[in-house]
């Protein structure tokens, strides 16, 4: 897998001598206030030190966080790759996961179950909110105590500490298995994470008392232990990058409370499959979305996902007119906007075997019929092959 060599930053350092003159009394200059700068992005954009933290991960945490669109709402993807890095480095936790079940998403460790006559779901997909959270679905209380229960998908033993993203314009109350309490100040407008629940285990119910003012954003669940990886995967059907502008402005500080040390870009698909998408203007969103993610987060490391390979056009006689048009394109600029940003790039597409792949992956039971999407074991083997490549990038055994 080709490895991108990261841009060189350069540093000035000016500094300032005072002069004098002989025989000549001259007052003394007070001196010069000190300018506070902002940390920036190492030379080699953080890898060094998700890297470290990844060895020390079995006695401190690490968090991912992952954005996308279809594949990564499956969690099939980012699932494995999950599951991959908590094997080696640590049970962290599960992540921020949505406040209530959402039609057509899943995660790969839990079932959230809510019912819909005690909340009301505004997804950024398709509805529209100036409130919309970070992974941009929104839960509405509709009961006096609204609850939601969260099981495990598969055995589970282990301890978490849970907060709620939450916003209130009053002072509200969040419930644990019906007895335990945590206040929830009003926020001003502004999302925020609750004080955590501690020692919880699967299944756990959660809710809300007196519930009105109060909108919920998610539920992120972190081991007890406070150590091992952390990896929220938080992908919307059908999105491209510029759904994280419907998001409410300000929403990489909800992103900056799980303190991601590596941010995943999983976009792409959704833009290749439109015939009309304007490549420049797309350059122009992605570089303005990774300028802002590494002035936000001067010391996360940035990953971008390629789309994976697809075919649009399955009756036409050339592979290349099989292809979505645009789909190139939008590999190209997301390869170049990593280079620029010091962020890794990792191709999909190439990983399956290059343009019209899918179609042998179909063949194979790799891809679904719709020859845009992967079966289960077609994510998990794309997620082995990025956990390789990390691996290699990371220079971790």
């Amino acid at each position: 897998m080709r490895q991108w060599h990261h841009l060189l930053g350069l540093a000035l350092l000016i500094s300032s001598v005072p002069g004098c003159s002989a025989g000549v009394s001259v007052p003394a200059q007070p001196a010069p206030a000190k300018v506070a700068t902002a940390p920036t992005a190492r030379q080699d954009g953080n890898l060094g030190v998700f890297a470290d933290k990844l060895r020390n991960a079995r006695r401190a945490p690490v968090s991912i966080v992952q954005l996308g669109d279809s594949h990564t709402a499956a969690d099939l993807f980012s699932g494995e790759l999950r599951r991959l890095l908590q094997a080696r480095y640590g049970d962290g936790g599960i992540g921020l996961v949505p406040a209530t079940s959402v039609p057509g998403i899943r995660n790969d460790r839990v079932i959230i179950n809510s019912e819909r006559r005690q909340w009301e779901l505004i997804s950024a997909r398709n509805q529209q909110s100036s409130q919309f959270p970070l992974g941009g679905y929104l839960s509405l209380p509709l009961a006096a105590r609204p609850k939601v229960t969260i099981q495990a998908r598969d055995a589970d033993a282990q301890r978490y500490k849970v907060s709620a993203l939450y916003q209130a314009s009053r002072n509200s109350t969040l419930l644990a298995n019906g007895n335990q309490r945590r206040m929830l100040p009003a926020t001003n407008g502004q999302w925020r994470l609750s004080p955590a629940f501690t020692n919880l285990g699967l299944p756990m119910q959660l809710g809300l008392e007196g519930g009105e003012g109060v909108l919920l954003g998610g539920w992120y669940i972190q081991g007890q232990k406070n150590a091992g990886v952390t990896y929220s995967s938080l992908g919307i059907n059908g999105a491209r990058l510029e759904v994280v502008d419907k998001w409410q402005p300000g929403w990489q500080d909800s992103l900056k409370l799980l303190r991601p040390d590596l941010v995943i870009l999983a976009y792409g698909t959704n833009e290749a499959f439109d015939d009309k998408l304007d490549l420049a203007l797309y350059q122009s969103q992605l570089d303005a979305t990774l300028s802002s993610l590494r002035k936000q987060l001067p010391r996360a490391a940035i990953l971008l996902v390629g789309p994976p390979d697809s075919i649009k056009q399955r009756k036409a006689r050339s592979c290349a007119a099989k292809q979505p048009q645009p789909l190139a394109g939008v590999v190209r600029v997301q390869r170049q906007m990593a280079q620029k940003h010091k962020a890794l790039f990792w191709d999909w597409q190439a990983y399956m075997g290059g343009p019209c792949s899918i179609a042998r992956w179909q063949a194979g039971g790799l891809a679904r019929g719709d020859l845009v999407h992967l079966t289960g074991e077609g994510y998990r083997k794309s997620a082995a092959g990025l956990y390789e490549f990390l691996k290699g990038a990371l220079r971790l055994r």
